[in-house]
């Protein structure tokens, strides 16, 4: 039995029903997985997720990481960081990555920052455009950093 070549079959096939079909039945295993073994599941999950959004963090992922923070949780509302992006001209930056990573210093370094905006603006460019650092940092911290 060869899985991927029925896989690699089905999809050069093109057709939708077995698609869909296909999509019941990873979901389906991906449940059994999740039971038996949550590492494996969320390996799974994010290189599911990788292959639909790439690796950058959507904006439902961005508000589900950032509802997770401690202590803080969420300080700046998605559309008020956006807002702060727009007006400094930072569209180069993905605004979920932007959002998660600005809460991010805030529920980590207010300590550091206190409540000067300006420092966790400036931190959150610094650590996104760090050039040094790999492609998709921000999802790579977020995904593999917190617990």
């Amino acid at each position: 039995m060869d899985i991927e070549e029925y896989i690699e079959k089905i999809v050069d096939n093109g057709r939708i029903e077995d698609m869909e079909e296909l999509s019941d039945m990873l979901e389906d295993a991906m449940e059994v997985i999740e039971r038996y073994d949550r590492e494996c599941y969320k390996e799974m999950e994010i290189k599911l997720y990788k292959m639909a959004y790439g690796s950058h963090l959507n904006k439902a992922m961005a508000e589900e990481i950032v509802n997770k923070m401690r202590p803080y949780n969420e300080r700046w509302k998605y559309d008020e960081v956006k807002r702060i992006q727009e007006e400094r001209g930072l569209n180069n930056i993905s605004t979920p990555d932007f959002y998660s990573t600005m809460n991010m210093a805030y529920n980590d370094y207010y300590n550091i920052f206190d409540e000067d905006i300006e420092s966790y603006i400036r931190f959150t460019i610094d650590f996104i455009e760090d050039e040094d650092a790999k492609e998709g940092k921000v999802f790579l911290y977020f995904t593999t950093i917190p617990e």
